[in-house]
């Protein structure tokens, strides 16, 4: 089955519902389209040339830039009322009697530009009936997705009835849907997260990676892997399939204190489809659905993956 037909299947006549579904089948075309040009490399010009930086002075690499631009003009062709993109230092303005609003990391990972390494786009649903809808917690989504560009293309996301997967067609450009329902697994072994940060850490989530790292000669008492693969879509799309803990949380690093991912447009959508599977995503103690907003490219720690875990790095996150 096509994640079209399923969507239009879901949606019914409800208003709301069918924009949702046209914002998202947006995001698939612009998703298609940015897969090839990925898949080109440096074939059709350097996709990593840096040509600016964003709104908090992050290096902006051609790519993200264009990948910018296509999820926009898609986006506002398919009626979105507004868009909040890590490219525009604003929310952009869409359609005045758009429903829906869409805040997307248009190509997550750009550091792995022209590595072969995965990168991703990450996007959240949330609906326009505010004067500021992306400064609304993240309980208030109603769907959220993410589409990783690796060895094949892959969907997940939910509209509020659990979390699916697919993959697209490299004939068609259609996404087929390979599993319903994902759950995340009760225990996990696996770890992801950036092991160089280990010195700046707070002593809490030292004794946590020491206790786990020890394996079973360890409290932890069995053995634990890590993998990080530098863009947070590819390793959400790992830990859906296979279980697994993400954590990158704040550090005495100067611009980490907060944390360093994005709450609106990344850990929301992230927690969204968490919570969908069984899991959960907190900052390190307070759920991300939770945390309202205060700006709108806030950087927040986040924490996801198997609930047990989750949980469990709480406990020596708060010490």
């Amino acid at each position: 089955m096509t994640v079209e037909d399923y969507l239009d299947n879901w949606a019914g006549t409800d208003a709301t519902r069918r924009a949702s579904v046209n914002a998202i089948k947006a995001i698939l075309k612009g998703a298609v389209r940015l897969a090839g040009r990925i898949a080109s490399g440096s074939l059709l010009g350097d996709p990593g040339k840096l040509v600016g930086v964003n709104s908090d002075q992050d290096q902006q690499k051609s790519i993200d830039v264009g990948s910018h631009n296509l999820f926009v003009e898609l986006l506002i062709d398919a009626g979105v009322a507004t868009i909040l993109s890590e490219e525009a230092d604003q929310p952009i303005t869409g359609q005045s009697d758009g429903l829906i609003a869409v805040a997307i990391d248009p190509l997550d990972g750009s550091g792995n530009v022209g590595l072969g390494a995965p990168l991703g786009t990450i996007f959240s649903l949330i609906p326009a009936d505010k004067d500021e809808p992306f400064l609304e917690p993240g309980n208030r989504q109603l769907a959220a997705g993410y589409v990783s560009y690796g060895n094949s293309v892959d969907l997940g996301f939910s509209v509020g009835d659990g979390v699916l997967l697919a993959t697209m067609d490299p004939t068609t450009g259609q996404f087929l849907i390979t599993r319903r329902d994902v759950k995340l697994p009760a225990r996990t072994s696996d770890l992801a997260f950036n092991a160089s940060v280990y010195r700046h850490l707070s002593d809490g989530m030292k004794a946590y990676i020491d206790d786990c790292f020890n394996g079973t000669e360890g409290p932890r008492g069995r053995n634990f892997n890590m993998r990080w693969l530098g863009a947070a879509v590819g390793d959400m799309h790992r830990i859906l399939q296979r279980g697994g803990l993400f954590f990158y949380v704040n550090d005495r690093r100067k611009g980490y204190e907060n944390g360093r991912l994005r709450l609106v447009y990344e850990a929301n959508p992230i927690a969204f489809l968490c919570q969908q599977a069984g899991g959960k995503a907190t900052n390190g103690i307070t759920p991300i659905l939770d945390i309202v907003p205060q700006a709108y490219h806030e950087r927040c720690g986040l924490v996801f993956g198997v609930a047990e875990e989750v949980d469990m790095l709480g406990e020596y996150f708060a010490r």
